[in-house]
């Protein structure tokens, strides 16, 4: 399933600016809910809703490996963890970056390692 993003044009193609290094991962989040309640009944401030967040997002890119501690050169083992597959990952890991979207808005990115992607949601 193809999951849009505010960095795939119109077409569907997914065009982000920045290809990552070692075994770093680019996530755009699912946007948190802004109600909530079984009828969708409760607003959520926009300062407390990355509080909902579900930890899901989009792969943007992924990075090509990394070298372990003896300098020798590890690939990621081939796997289906691609740019446009809906991943579950770590949404508490601190690093991201603010990257515009073909949009015009600046959209925050999470880096994260590899190890930090649980698992494959939906596939494109």
């Amino acid at each position: 399933m193809n999951q849009r993003t505010p960095f795939h044009n119109e077409e569907g193609i997914l065009e982000f600016p920045y290809r990552p290094l070692r075994d770093l991962v680019f996530i755009f989040p699912t946007p948190p809910p802004e109600k909530i309640g079984e009828e969708s009944l409760i607003f959520i401030p926009e300062k407390f809703r990355k509080r909902h967040q579900d930890s899901t997002g989009v792969v943007l890119a992924v990075g090509p490996g990394y070298q372990n501690d003896k300098g020798k050169w590890q690939c990621l083992p081939p796997s289906n963890l691609k740019p446009g597959v809906k991943v579950h990952f770590d949404n508490l890991v601190p690093w991201g970056v603010e990257v515009e979207g073909l949009d015009g808005e600046v959209h925050y990115i999470f880096v994260c390692g590899i190890s930090d992607v649980y698992g494959i949601v939906e596939e494109e």
